[in-house]
């Protein structure tokens, strides 16, 4: 199991770095920011800001997303305990925010925001790492 588990970080890692590209990548306001923002005039600041942070934000995923990988090529292969622990506190501390943080805003707006897809990569985290343990 400890390969599934492996590969399940991977899949993982690989997922966060294609959606930090795509915040690095993309023009603001993104679809479900215009959404949210189409009731208000938007100004270039407002959109500087806003590119600046995705571009934050992209880059913190895609470093975390690369971490991943590499944490779980070589520590969760080779049965490390403190690989395994650190992709728990990783994946856990950062699908927490980032499910809860847009389901939080949805709530309010009534606009679809992507917390399902980290609820969706957290869990695939959490099997994985149980899995690392069989």
């Amino acid at each position: 199991m400890l390969a599934v588990s492996v590969a399940l970080y991977s899949l993982v890692g690989i997922a966060l770095i294609s959606m930090g590209y795509r915040y690095i990548t993309t023009i603001p306001p993104i679809d479900y920011h215009a959404d949210i923002l189409s009731g208000v005039s938007v100004t270039d600041e407002t959109v500087l800001i806003l590119g600046a942070l995705y571009k934050v934000m992209g880059g913190a995923f895609a470093a975390l997303g690369a971490g991943m990988l590499v944490i779980a090529v070589f520590g969760v292969r080779a049965d490390l305990l403190w690989a395994k622990l650190a992709l728990l506190l990783m994946s856990g501390v950062v699908g927490y925010f980032a499910t809860m943080v847009p389901r939080l805003v949805e709530a309010e707006t009534d606009v679809r925001t992507p917390w399902r897809i980290a609820a969706g990569l957290t869990a695939v985290s959490a099997l994985a790492f149980v899995l690392a343990f069989f």
